[in-house]
């Protein structure tokens, strides 16, 4: 009896700790500097295009499947409603940076002029043949969940 005990609380021990360094080590660590230096001029191109109503620059850094799926007509309806919900961009502020798979995702919470709340914009990067390409674009804000 005594045996199994010992067997049993070895097992748990080996258990709890595997379950506690499994949780100190941090998954996709992320260089939150080297992202900054492609994402921040990226996304301020992308949201000055928006108030220049410029689709070449607008998409410039997307990949086939963004510019697929945002051609210029979709871009240019969009972008009517987002101007007559928020209106301009103004400025933006970096928030923070998630990694996910292959993706990295850069969050800044953006001013625009028709909107009193903050603009969060979500940038989803991937690399593709060694350069950074926006794979994804968001913005959320109360204004623009209004229907």
């Amino acid at each position: 009896m005594k045996k199994k005990t010992i067997a049993g609380l070895i097992a748990i021990v080996m258990i709890a700790s595997v379950i506690f360094f499994a949780g100190c080590v941090e998954k996709n660590r992320v260089d939150v500097a080297q992202v900054r230096e492609y994402a921040d001029p990226i996304t301020e191109n992308i949201l000055l295009a928006m108030n220049e109503a410029n689709y070449t620059k607008y998409s410039g850094h997307f990949d086939q499947t963004m510019k697929n799926a945002m051609p210029e007509a979709v871009f240019n309806e969009t972008n009517a409603i987002i101007k007559s919900k928020i209106g301009d961009y103004v400025s933006n502020e970096f928030w923070k940076v998630e990694s996910k798979d292959q993706f990295t995702i850069a969050y800044y919470k953006a001013k625009f002029t028709q909107e009193p709340e903050d603009v969060i914009v979500k940038v989803v990067f991937q690399e593709i043949v060694g350069e950074m390409k926006v794979s994804g674009l968001w913005l959320d804000s109360p204004k623009l969940r209004e229907k």
